[in-house]
């Protein structure tokens, strides 16, 4: 038995108007900001019109999305869990926090493991987890195509497997999973598109970097190429780059540099996730380009640049540890029998109108001590 989705649209719309005034800095603060009616033709008034709502929704304070349902600890007593992540950088360290946290609070064992990039790592780290009987395996970001034999073995073993951060929501569960514990990257990637709509006036010349070979970043790529295709497909231009993954720094310097010598109307430039800034920022500054840049994650320094007027936009994640305390609630409720609260991690973007100091408190207020909100669910 299932609860119903707690969807990543769940907003409060509390408090949060989208400016009026356009912004005319280069990759600075700005908002989803309508050209003045009179300037806009009547299709791209049209253009406007239809997704400037989705916009208005997206940028909305985000309610909290706990449990309301207890957990039976008892049954979690003596069980380990093993976090395996496809690498560790800053937001899988922040997310193991949180899981960390969630299971000391649970009486779980939790046992980190860095994949370091490399499928035989993958691999060994499931088969290590079989090994030492693993209650339940956390799979971060690692595609499980690439590890459908040691799955197979997990499963053998009886051991549930959480597919997290590596698809859509309503994508079929790989097999020896039990479950997605995602965002809806495909909708990010749409609102995002959106949001570069309403700010220009539909008259967006954008730029979106990839990488094909990460399976969520060519769903939000496909997601705003789609918005594109649908509401602006004559007076705006998409264009997309589908980077080296291994060497993107690179490869971004490159085909980004060749992108704005050939169209010096570019006027956003989209890498879908944050990380990816440092290296975009250069080669704007080279070609002398004002185009604004959006991502997607809410890390920290993103939303500082937000802040700065550095950034345009972000499709922020909430507070990575409250990932971790979800990911663990999720598990735990396999490993024990409970109904699934069938999570869906909520995004919202973050620009100038709503980023505030750039701390949790200004772009997540409702995420005010939500660690709370898991451990008075789980004893109620």
């Amino acid at each position: 038995m299932k609860f119903p989705k707690l969807a990543a649209s769940l907003v409060l719309v509390v408090g949060v108007s989208v400016s009026l005034a356009a912004c005319t800095s280069a990759t600075g603060s700005s908002s989803a900001a309508s050209t003045a009616t009179a300037e806009l033709t009547s299709a791209q008034t049209a253009c406007v019109a239809a997704v400037k709502a989705d916009v208005e929704a997206s940028t909305a304070v985000t309610a909290l999305v706990a449990p309301t349902a207890p957990l039976d600890l008892a049954k979690l007593s003596g069980k380990t869990v093993w976090f395996i992540t496809v690498s560790m950088n800053q937001f899988s360290t922040d997310m193991a926090t949180g899981v960390q946290a969630a299971a000391d609070a649970a009486g779980v064992k939790i046992v980190t493991y860095d994949g370091q990039g490399a499928a035989n790592r993958f691999n060994e780290g499931i088969q290590q987890a079989i090994a030492q009987n693993a209650g339940g395996i956390i799979l971060v970001g690692i595609d499980p195509a690439v590890v459908s034999s040691a799955l197979q073995e997990a499963t053998a073993a009886g051991i549930p497997i959480q597919n997290t951060l590596n698809s859509d929501p309503s994508d079929p569960v790989p097999a020896g999973m039990y479950d997605n514990f995602t965002s809806d990257f495909t909708k990010d990637g749409e609102n995002a598109a959106k949001w570069a709509l309403v700010d220009s006036g539909c008259t967006a010349d954008i730029v979106s970097l990839y990488s094909s070979s990460v399976g969520v970043w060519q769903k939000m790529y496909d997601g705003a190429k789609s918005v594109f295709d649908e509401y602006c497909p004559e007076d705006c231009t998409f264009t997309g780059l589908n980077v080296d993954v291994a060497n993107v720094s690179t490869d971004i310097g490159s085909q980004l540099g060749t992108a704005l010598q050939k169209d010096q109307n570019v006027n956003y430039v989209y890498p879908v996730w944050d990380s990816a800034t440092p290296f975009v920022a250069p080669v704007l500054a080279a070609a002398n380009s004002k185009a604004k840049v959006l991502s997607r994650d809410g890390l920290q320094v993103n939303l500082d640049a937000i802040v700065a007027g550095d950034q345009a936009m972000t499709t922020a994640m909430p507070p990575t540890a409250w990932i971790g305390w979800a990911a663990f609630d999720d598990i735990a409720r396999e490993m024990t029998g409970s109904a699934l609260l069938d999570y869906v991690i909520p995004t919202r973007m973050i620009d100038s109108t709503n980023v505030g100091d750039g701390s949790a408190s200004s772009t997540f207020p409702e995420y005010d001590g939500y660690a709370d909100a898991f451990t008075t669910a789980w004893k109620s």
